[in-house]
Order: structure tokens, then C-alpha cells, then sequence
């Protein structure tokens, strides 16, 4: 999706005749109503197609206001359905999680799919300006004339051929120029653009006096996203890591990334034109790079306490770790064992010779559920330690989560089968 700064006056639609150069160009004697209803009428082949791809379509969409994540897993006539993802692993490379279906379905009929949704998995890269040019006429078809703005304005930089560059960029701009009344003599200007909660770059073409707003606009946001970056990191880039006065919003190698990539949403802006600004988020940009570091070296010293087989020191170092980076799963699972082992729980769970113990490692799977909700074992390793703690409602409740959810599977993997056969064993000791 991508975060378009123009106020709604200079969107207003005005009655003026639509250039019909660029759709005569790649659509030859049709009309851009004719356009719009072939594409939305290929949909529903272009969505089953694409459940065949190793890559299959996924779209945020807003659902009662609340935003999804979701990908395709069966398309019906006119109905689709696109189920949940969640993170399921992780490349380091990227500093990004991997993601699959899990939890919840959300239907939509090919007529009401989320504009913003289709043009999210049907973006430029891989299509051909004809595939583009009739996905602009839908979402203009679909009030989201700026929307197709974005996905037009990615054509020009995408075909590196001067010539047929020139040729397309002029016939986008009198196109959009048509469709908003705008009046740009000299062109349309090209303005990137980055949302950073989807982490997706993009252009705009913008007459001159509009980019100047769109800027204006992007400023105005600078002021109030800086708090809010600041409030990620924890307000404190003067304490030495380990002793910073609150802890990160965010796993701290993505809140690096993240960072880096806030400058670039509003390079551009009279707020980061100022020395000021750019030293603050330099220095916020520093102390995250020095956590990390920290964190890094700090591991070592807890994961020898493990090798020693003082299990209840690692805990606690670990835990030092887990308010450093409260979000990294790798810690998590280090201080969710550590405090498991320090529990010396015997008797299937029903005995623990330190229940505070147990009790921390409980909670300690249910934070590493909330990032990995897809993962069965930390289901059945919480509730272990819950049984060891003395919660037995709890216990029961991890157990049931993962009979559920193998219950009807034919061909299990081994893994599964595996924690299925825990979890039916500590039910029977529960009860």
C-alpha cells in the first residue's frame, strides 16, 4: 500500500474528456470502461492461475478497520478466499520473517476486492505495461485514481528504452492529468515514495505545485512519526545497552532497518533538510547498532552458564537479554529452556522442584507464541510448564490447541505426530 500525501480538493474528479493515448496504445479501439470491465472479468482466471506459483497472491486488506495479512487459497466462480499469514521462520539475510497461512479465513467476491489489495500482488515488476495500464483503469474505475497514479508511475522508471520511455511517460501523464484536471505543460514530476510499515518503495507523478504539498504534507507527518520512532526505540539512546530505561517496540534488527529506512520515507522534507534531525536519528540509529552488539556478546556469557548446566544464572542472564530485545524469538527460546531445565521437572509435569521456574519458561512459549503462533512445540512445552507450575487450566489449554489442530490431518508430518502424541499423553496425565 502505498501512503499518498494530497489534499482531498486537488482530488476532486473534473469533468474534462480523458486522453485516450495511452489506452489506444496498448488497447486499440477499446475504451477505458471496456478496459476495466476485461480485467476484472480475467480475475478470477488471474487468481487461480496464480495459486499454481510458488509465489501465490497476498494483499493486506482492512477487515473492520483492522488491517490482515493474507494469501490466496482458493478462488470459486466469484468468491475468493484468502487465509491469514504469520510468521513461520526467519532470513537473516533480509532481516525479515517468512510467512505462511495459518488462522482465520476472509472471503471476498472478485467485485469487491480491496483496490489497494490487488494492486499490492499485481505490482509492475514481471508485468507488461498493457497488464498495468488496465489495472490503472480498474482502480480509477474503482475511485482510486491516485492508486493508479502509483502503479502507472512505476512503468517509467522500470523500462530503461529512452525512446519508448519517453513515449510512455508522456502518454501516462496526460492521462492522469485528464483524469485529476491537472495541467502540466512541462511534464509530470516523479516523486519516490516508501511506506515503511510494508516496506515498499514507489513513485508518484506530481505537478510541480502538488509535489511541493506532498512534501508539506510528508513534513507535518516527519514531526509526530519522529516521537513515535523514538517510543520504538525506547526514548534512550544516552544509557549503555543493557541499561536502556525502557525496551524496544520491535526486534532490534528490524528496528535497524526500520530506521534506516524512516530517513528514506522523508528524505525530502524540511525536517530532514535540518542538522538537528538527522544527528538524532544518527544517534538513535547508533545505540540500536550498540544493543544489538551487546546482546550479541552478552549471549555467549549465558549460553555458558548453560554448558555448566547452571540453568537458573543462564535463566536470569537470559532474561537481561529478553528486556534488551524483548522480541527476538532466539532469546526467548534460550530463556524459555533455561528456566524449563532450572524447573527440574519430573513426573510428566506434575512435579517441579522450582515452580517459579516453570512458571517463567510458561510464559516465556506463550511470548514465542505470539510471534510463531503456527509452531505446535511450544504449545506442548508450555504446557508442561504450566502443569509444573500448578496452573492445570492453562496446561490443558496448550494441549487441546494442539489436538486441535491435527485433528482430520491424513498424512501427518512426523513432527506433528510427534507433539500430537505428547499432547494426547500429558491430557490423560492432566486429567
Amino acid at each position: 500500500m502505498r501512503s499518498i500525501q494530497l489534499s482531498a480538493l486537488l482530488l476532486a474528479l473534473f469533468a474534462a474528456p480523458l486522453w485516450a493515448g495511452l489506452v489506444e496504445t496498448h488497447f486499440p479501439g477499446k475504451s477505458e470502461t471496456d478496459v476495466a470491465a476485461e480485467f476484472e472479468a480475467g480475475l478470477p482466471k488471474l487468481l487461480t492461475a496464480g495459486l499454481s506459483e510458488v509465489a501465490k497472491p497476498r494483499m493486506y486488506a482492512l477487515v473492520n478497520k483492522v488491517e490482515v495479512y493474507v494469501q490466496l487459497t482458493a478462488v470459486d466462480g466469484d468468491q475468493t478466499t484468502w487465509t491469514t499469514l504469520v510468521p513461520t521462520g526467519w532470513f537473516a539475510d533480509k532481516a525479515e520473517y517468512a510467512y505462511d497461512v495459518y488462522g482465520k479465513d476472509y472471503k471476498f467476491k472478485i467485485s469487491e476486492l480491496p483496490p489497494e489489495g490487488v494492486a499490492f500482488w499485481l505490482s509492475p515488476k514481471g508485468r507488461t505495461p498493457a497488464q498495468i495500464v488496465s489495472l490503472a483503469c480498474w482502480l480509477a474505475g474503482k475511485g482510486k485514481p491516485m492508486l493508479a497514479n502509483a502503479e502507472l508511475a512505476a512503468l517509467v522508471p522500470l523500462d530503461g528504452r529512452e525512446k519508448e520511455r519517453e513515449a510512455l511517460k508522456k502518454e501516462i501523464d496526460e492521462w492522469l492529468c485528464a483524469k485529476l484536471g491537472w495541467s502540466a505543460p512541462g511534464g509530470l514530476e516523479t516523486i519516490a515514495t516508501h511506506d515503511l510499515e510494508h516496506n515498499e518503495d514507489g513513485w508518484l507523478l506530481l505537478t510541480k505545485e502538488l509535489a511541493a504539498e506532498h512534501f508539506k504534507n510528508l513534513d507535518k507527518e516527519a514531526k509526530k512519526a519522529f516521537k513515535d520512532l523514538e517510543k520504538l526505540q525506547g526514548g534512550d539512546v544516552k544509557s549503555k545497552p543493557g541499561q536502556r530505561k525502557a525496551s524496544p517496540g520491535m526486534r532490534l534488527v528490524i528496528l535497524e532497518k526500520y530506521i534506516e529506512r524512516w530517513e528514506r520515507r522523508y528524505t525530502g522534507t524540511a525536517f530532514m533538510a535540518k542538522k538537528a534531525a538527522k544527528e538524532d536519528l544518527e544517534a538513535m540509529l547508533e545505540a540500536v547498532k550498540a544493543d544489538i552488539a551487546w546482546v550479541e556478546a552478552e549471549k555467549f556469557k549465558a549460553d555458558r552458564f548453560g554448558i555448566e548446566g547452571d540453568w537458573a544464572s543462564a535463566g536470569k542472564a537470559y532474561d537481561t537479554l529478553v528486556r534488551a530485545d524483548p522480541l527476538n524469538p532466539d532469546i526467548l527460546a534460550a530463556a524459555a529452556e533455561a528456566w524449563s531445565k532450572a524447573a527440574k521437572i519430573t513426573d510428566g509435569g506434575r512435579k517441579a522442584e522450582d515452580p517459579a521456574a516453570a512458571k517463567r519458561a510458561a510464559t516465556l512459549y506463550e511470548q514465542l507464541l505470539a510471534i510463531f503462533p503456527k509452531a505446535l512445540g511450544y504449545h506442548n512445552h508450555a504446557g508442561l510448564n504450566w502443569l509444573a507450575a500448578g496452573d492445570k487450566g492453562r496446561a490443558k489449554e496448550h494441549h487441546e490447541e494442539v489436538i486441535r489442530r491435527t485433528d482430520g490431518i491424513k498424512e501427518m508430518s512426523e513432527s506433528d505426530q510427534k507433539n500430537r502424541d505428547f499432547a494426547e499423553g500429558q491430557l490423560k496425565l492432566i486429567k
